[in-house]
């Protein structure tokens, strides 16, 4: 019996020494892998992170992504700015980065495109969090308090390092093969939407009748993200993104609360949601929610002005 414990014991520990090897080897190329791009929205992350010294910082999802264009901020308001916004991602991806490069620099304004449903509640919006994985070595502290809500099991999941990066080799390897070039962060969109094609666009646009819930968290998050920034002497400005087709958002209970906050915070809000200026305007938009170059173009004009206007 003592001898089959022995063998047994010896068999466990030489597996899990096999594991721990092979956990190393495939972590430090995946690593590497993730830490040598040079496009792609992995890359624009690691370089608001670790490099970014702009002072003007733009952080949002896509509607910030491709709506906001660096080069016309920086003619208007003399200020260097890179666009941080990154595609499908919600409230607590935005807040986790803001929090990872203010460790490290402080920009004179950050600029959060807010979309009106991000205080309700969203898996999507923890799912998405795998993309802050291969960070959290260097910012446990910061990132946390965001993946711990819904993986309890973080502090050992997180010792894998295979497991820190998996979810990034496929964009690595796409990236490598398609290089993903932007202009100081934009990605520019060229496509015209017409009469003709918003049909297909209007089923999936949106104001579905499923239920949407205040999720409580989103709501301290965002007055945490707020004080953090304040803390720090930067200024934050709110602004929501142009839609073509005018929408009813006076039962949008997130974008109520989000402008509540914005207001008795003494944060500057501008809402260009419905502005008359880009509501059936076909030609400034790719899609219903997206503008094209043109109307990036208009967009960020009236922002950087709005912001001169602030000063």
């Amino acid at each position: 019996m003592r001898s089959e414990l022995k063998i047994t014991g010896i068999k466990l520990i030489k597996f899990i020494v096999l594991v721990f090897l092979m956990d190393t080897g495939l972590g430090f190329v995946a690593k590497q892998l993730f830490q040598n791009q040079s496009t792609g929205k992995y890359a624009r992350a690691q370089y608001a992170i670790y490099e970014s010294t702009e002072d003007v910082l733009i952080l949002g999802s896509s509607h910030a992504h491709r709506n906001y264009i660096p080069e016309i901020i920086e003619n208007t308001t003399l200020k260097s700015c890179f666009n941080a916004g990154a595609e499908g991602q919600q409230l607590l991806y935005h807040a986790a980065m803001i929090k990872m490069i203010l460790k490290r620099t402080r920009p004179e304004i950050i600029i959060l495109n807010m979309d009106e449903n991000f205080l309700y509640t969203s898996e999507i919006g923890h799912q998405r969090l795998s993309d802050l994985h291969p960070f959290y070595s260097d910012f446990k502290k910061e990132l946390k308090p965001y993946l711990i809500i819904k993986n309890p099991y973080l502090d050992i999941t997180m010792l894998f390092n295979a497991y820190q990066t998996n979810s990034t080799l496929v964009h690595a390897i796409k990236y490598y093969v398609f290089p993903q070039i932007t202009e100081k962060g934009y990605r520019p969109l060229y496509g015209l939407m017409s009469p003709k094609k918003i049909n297909e666009y209007n089923k999936n646009m949106d104001d579905c009748e499923c239920v949407k819930i205040i999720d409580n968290q989103f709501v301290d998050i965002l007055k945490d993200l707020i004080k953090t920034i304040k803390d720090k002497n930067i200024k934050l400005v709110m602004v929501t993104s142009p839609n073509l087709i005018k929408r009813d958002l006076k039962n949008n209970l997130s974008l109520k609360i989000i402008k509540e906050i914005a207001r008795s915070e003494q944060i500057p809000f501008l809402d260009v949601l419905n502005h008359p200026d880009y509501v059936n305007n076909y030609k400034l938009f790719h899609d219903p929610s997206h503008l094209n170059n043109d109307g990036a173009k208009l967009f960020t004009l009236t922002v950087a002005q709005w912001i001169n206007s602030l000063n």
